[in-house]
């Protein structure tokens, strides 16, 4: 990340900016834009605003900041496996109880015992309801079970379902069985939003996870983990300019509190 101060710090020719730029995950439709921009520029504070204006003119911005985290919501947690779905839903329970709202978690990851102990941790640690099935489940039952246990006393339902590979058809099959059993139950619902993590380290890989996902479920927005100075962070001006999908949220950092809404602005000035 902040392009512009590795290349005047370290006075980079531009061609060697090229390499910097591939190594942050920005590929070459947009690293020709800043390179473009960067010849005979000498002030990184001259070319910082040209820059962005020049990246939004070629950008389709999908705006998250109109999202309503309303009651009666049901959120379908998915992901490849390492993405950091767990450690988002326990920033995500954080963030909807600042916002008054009262969430409940329903763990589906039954064929990985781990991951409903650390959910159950952080739905202990915050005073949620919390609701499993037994190890290796079916997780569609799981879900239709947890769904009726809250039926009267909730607000919101986030639900946890197991790491996945998106080209892994008998497991994206039962990602779609588990959304079948939720839309069967929409009466209990006003909404249904399904989100994507995503591991920012992967760079433009996953553009083939968004559209592996997208082949089976509907996504209503993206949530990009491990963001930090070592994050191929330029591969959301890709996600970005090809999906027209929006991305809610960056996790930053292991806290429980280090959970951004995502604001293009203000990544373009960390990118930058």
């Amino acid at each position: 990340m902040f392009f512009l101060k590795k290349f005047f710090s370290k006075k980079f020719e531009a061609s060697e900016l090229e390499d910097i730029l591939y190594e942050n995950g920005v590929e070459p439709k947009f690293t020709d834009i800043i390179i473009e921009t960067l010849s005979g520029k000498s002030q990184e504070t001259d070319i910082k605003e040209t820059l962005k204006k020049k990246i939004k003119e070629k950008l389709n911005i999908q705006d998250n900041l109109d999202w309503d985290f309303n009651p009666s919501t049901l959120y379908l947690i998915i992901g490849n496996n390492g993405s950091g779905k767990t450690t988002f839903i326990g920033k995500f329970i954080n963030f909807l109880k600042e916002k008054g709202l009262a969430p409940s978690v329903i763990a589906a990851d039954t064929f990985r015992a781990a991951a409903m102990e650390q959910l159950e941790h952080f739905a202990n640690k915050m005073e949620v309801p919390f609701f499993k099935g037994a190890d290796k489940e079916d997780p569609a039952a799981v879900v239709y079970k947890g769904i009726l246990n809250f039926k009267d006393d909730t607000s919101v339902i986030i639900v946890d379902t197991s790491g996945r590979q998106h080209n892994n058809k008998n497991l994206m099959d039962e990602l779609k069985k588990i959304l079948n059993i939720i839309i069967k139950n929409q009466n209990q619902f006003l909404n249904i939003k399904t989100l994507l993590t995503l591991d920012a380290n992967i760079g433009l890989a996953s553009k083939q996870i968004i559209e592996g996902f997208q082949n089976y479920i509907p996504i209503d927005g993206l949530v990009i983990n491990k963001v930090d100075s070592n994050a191929k962070y330029g591969a959301l001006l890709t996600i970005i300019n090809d999906f027209e999908i929006p991305i809610i949220f960056e996790g930053y950092g292991e806290d429980i509190k280090e959970l951004r809404m995502f604001e293009f602005e203000k990544y373009l000035d960390r990118l930058l």
